[in-house]
């Protein structure tokens, strides 16, 4: 996307790189975030009322998996590498474990 000239910021020659905090992006892909969740949860309608037994097993995978895509976007446009994000996530699992175990 960025060598197709998809974002402005990268049409032009420029010092950009990846990653770059800019809010612009960061917050489209936040609302792109927001449907494709939506997306999750219209592949999968059994958590609306007992009646509905809507589920497509592969498109509810395939949503998710673009939901992640668009988290990745989010991390990226938000100035963070996947070294930051991993080292974040860790703590995160360290910690609630810790909160468990000593709860």
């Amino acid at each position: 996307m960025l060598q197709d000239g998809m974002y402005d910021i990268f049409k032009s020659e420029s010092t950009h790189s990846i990653p770059v905090d800019d809010v612009k992006l960061m917050s489209y892909h936040i609302q792109q975030l927001m449907s494709e969740i939506g997306e999750v949860l219209d592949a999968d309608k059994r958590w609306k009322n007992f009646r509905n037994q809507k589920y497509d097993k592969n498109a509810k995978l395939e949503e998710i998996a673009d939901c992640f895509i668009v988290m990745m976007n989010i991390v990226m446009f938000s100035g963070f590498d996947g070294a930051q994000l991993t080292e974040a996530i860790k703590e995160k699992i360290s910690n609630a474990y810790l909160r468990l175990l000593y709860s």
